[in-house]
Order: C-alpha cells, then sequence, then structure tokens
C-alpha cells in the first residue's frame, strides 16, 4: 500500500493536532504547578517523568505493532495522550501528577512512533523525503501553535487549558480512525534482526540525545526566563517564544535542501555551533528585538539537529533495521529531554534562573567532544592498519 497525499494530509492534520496539544501542555504544566507553589524541581521533574514514558514506552511499541497494527496503535495512543492530560488539573497530590505525566509520555510514544513508522514504511521512496518534511512541519507548527496558546489563555482560562489540550488529541485519534481505514501490513516488525553500529552512528544518536536535551529544558523554562528575569509580559513571551518555533518552521525544509547538497555531517556541526553561539548570547541580551533574532536563529538550528541526525541514521543502517534504530533514536531523545528539564529545574534553584544556559551548553560541547574523540580514534585505527601491514610484508 502507498502513502498516497490524502492520507498524508490526514497524518498531517492530526500530527499538528497532537502537537498542539503537546505544546499547551508543557506551558500549562509548568506555570500551573508554580501557581499552586510547587517548586522548580518538581516543576522539572513533571517534565522528566513524562519523557521518561516517552522513552520507555518507544521500546514497546514494535511489540504492541505486531499485536494490534499500526493503526491500532495510533489512534489508542492519540486518544490515551488525550485523555491524561485532560485530567492533569484533577490531581492535588505531586506523585499523582508524575504519574498521569509519565502516561501521558506513553502514549505519546504510542502515537509518534506508530505515525512515524506509517510515513517512513508506506511512502513512494521518491517522496519519501517530501512526506517526512511535511510531518515535521505540521509536528513543529501544531506546537508552536500550542505553546502560544498555554502562554496566552493561562490567566482567563486555566482550569479550562488541559481539557482542550486533551480534545485535540482525541480529535486527532478520531482523524486517524476515520482517515486511515485501510489496514496496514505488520510482517515487516517481524524482520528486525541487523545490529546497530554504535560508534558508526554516535552523531546520529548523540544529536538525539542533545536536541532533546535542549528541547525538554527550554520547553519547561524558557518562557519563566523571558518573564521572571528578563521582566516580559505573558504576550511579549509568547511571541518570543514564537519566533524560536518561526525559525524551525521556516529554516527546516531549506536547511535539509542544504544539507542533501553540501553534505548532512558538515550542516549538522554548522548547527551546533549556531546553538552554542546562541546559548551563550541569550543570558545576556536584554533587548526583545535582538532575543528574538537569536531565538529564531537557535529554532532553526536546533529544530534542524533532529531530522539530520535522523537521516544520517538512516543511511547508516539496514532496511530491516530501520525501525529499531528509529526507536532507539526517540528513545534517546526522550531520556535527553528527561535530563534536560531536570537538570535546567535543579540549576535554576541552586545558581539561579540563567543558570540553565550554561547547563545546555555543556550538553552541547559534551557531544561534539565525544564525537571528536571517535573521529580522531578511528583514524588512528585506519592509519595504523597500513603500517602494520607493510611490516608483515617486510617480514614475509
Amino acid at each position: 500500500m502507498q502513502l498516497g497525499n490524502g492520507r498524508l494530509t490526514v497524518i498531517c492534520a492530526a500530527t499538528a493536532l497532537w502537537a498542539f496539544s503537546f505544546g499547551l501542555g508543557s506551558q500549562s504544566v509548568t506555570h500551573w504547578l508554580r501557581a499552586h507553589g510547587e517548586s522548580e524541581s518538581v516543576i522539572g521533574l513533571n517534565h522528566s517523568f513524562y519523557y521518561l514514558g516517552l522513552a520507555v514506552a518507544s521500546f514497546a511499541v514494535p511489540t504492541l505493532a505486531r499485536r494490534f497494527g499500526l493503526l491500532a496503535c495510533s489512534v489508542g495512543g492519540l486518544f490515551a495522550s488525550g485523555l491524561t492530560l485532560a485530567v492533569f488539573p484533577c490531581v492535588d497530590v505531586v506523585w499523582a501528577g508524575y504519574v498521569l505525566r509519565f502516561a501521558n509520555g506513553c502514549a505519546g510514544a504510542l502515537s509518534l512512533v506508530s505515525l512515524e513508522t506509517i510515513v517512513s514504511r508506506y511512502s513512494p521512496t521518491m517522496h519519501k523525503g517530501r512526506n517526512f518534511a511535511c510531518y515535521c512541519v505540521a509536528l513543529t507548527l501544531g506546537g508552536a501553535l500550542g505553546i502560544g496558546c498555554g502562554l496566552g489563555l493561562l490567566e482567563a482560562t486555566a482550569a479550562w487549558i488541559f481539557p482542550l489540550g486533551g480534545c485535540t488529541a482525541i480529535l486527532a485519534a478520531g482523524a486517524i480512525g476515520a482517515g486511515l481505514k485501510v489496514p496496514f501490513d505488520n510482517s515487516h516488525e517481524a524482520e528486525i534482526t541487523s545490529v546497530l553500529d554504535w560508534r558508526a552512528n554516535y552523531l546520529s544518536f548523540g544529536t538525539a540525545w542533545c536536541q532533546g536535551f535542549l528541547e525538554g529544558g527550554m520547553l519547561a523554562f524558557l518562557s519563566s526566563f523571558l518573564i521572571g528575569a528578563r521582566g516580559f509580559s505573558a504576550e511579549t513571551t509568547g511571541l518570543l517564544m514564537g519566533a524560536t518555533m518561526i525559525g524551525v518552521i521556516l529554516c527546516q525544509v531549506p536547511v535539509s535542501w542544504f544539507a542533501d547538497r553540501w553534505g548532512k555531517t558538515p550542516t549538522l556541526l554548522l548547527c551546533y555551533a549556531v546553538v552554542a553561539v546562541g546559548l551563550l548570547a541569550m543570558p545576556l541580551l536584554t533587548d526583545s528585538i535582538a532575543l528574538a533574532s537569536v531565538l529564531f536563529c537557535f529554532g532553526a538550528c536546533s529544530g534542524a539537529m533532529y531530522p539530520l541526525g535522523l537521516a544520517l541514521l538512516g543511511e547508516r543502517t539496514s532496511e530491516a533495521g530501520l525501525a529499531r534504530a528509529y526507536a532507539w533514536y526517540l528513545a534517546i531523545e526522550c531520556i535527553g529531554s528527561q535530563l534536560g528539564a531536570a537538570a535546567m529545574g535543579q540549576a535554576r534553584d541552586l545558581w539561579g534562573e540563567s543558570a540553565m544556559f550554561p547547563v545546555g551548553l555543556v550538553a552541547v560541547v559534551g557531544v561534539l567532544a565525544g564525537w571528536l574523540v571517535i573521529v580522531f580514534t578511528n583514524s588512528a585505527s585506519s592509519a595504523a592498519v597500513p603500517v602494520a601491514n607493510e611490516d608483515q610484508r617486510r617480514a614475509a
């Protein structure tokens, strides 16, 4: 079965609805908990439990898909995602909030991995890149709208934000269930037999972790920094957060086009450099226009890191191992998001609101340092092989 334009449109619409729910929840949870007197560490842990659920559940998706099918998994995940977000304000115990966020993350993993597998597996070869670009733009656009609405509606209708986000995810479940009625072939799930080359794919998996680390921490605390440390209003903060998302939306396809022609690894390293400069500049800037410019560039390059890392992984993995590689990629990104939210929250409690940016910079530099060690080690090993062969010929 081929994924035609009609089914792709349904998937993109459902993805945008889910992303709206995610963006709305990411901001609403942070400010709801703060309004109820919770510490920054508790807020960070709530986001960490969400990403822990994403990471843990991603490994179960192949098994569930074999048993129930990708379509059922995506519908069930979207529905559960909406339900667990909608009931969040009904709990008043810290551990119960953790449980709900974990369950919401599990549902998100079931949704995303299933939909991404459908897009990858059933897209025509000549349109696979285009289809993934459409999927990513829908994901980013929906998330940006959700974040903006989460900040704008917070003071007016705080109690109704969570059901609103839940309803959009449930609506996405209905769209997928009604729009993708043809059963999908699950036989490919049994073909996952290849072994992942972790060393060769370090930059891909490291990028997933780093991008997740930045996403988790920034979504949890960037708006708080802009309001608390810089004194911007909720409306201005929403516009600044929107500038970040606009950078992601507008630049994702051009950056991918550039990477296809000039090399994915050099383009990815350039994105790392821009992100590092952005993390250095953000705590120093106070002007809203300057901040918007930096956030636009930061969003463009940090957003491009995810598909570039995924593309590199796909080039170095056999067709039979793609599903497992994608599952690991998502899980590693979620682990990074979990650690990012927790680490930045702890840093803010200990050293102040601006401490989140050096923490993010350490994550970026750490991944690059590990990659450089592998590059130099591989170069040394390659240089040693001809020397050993020459010694053997001389001895003979």
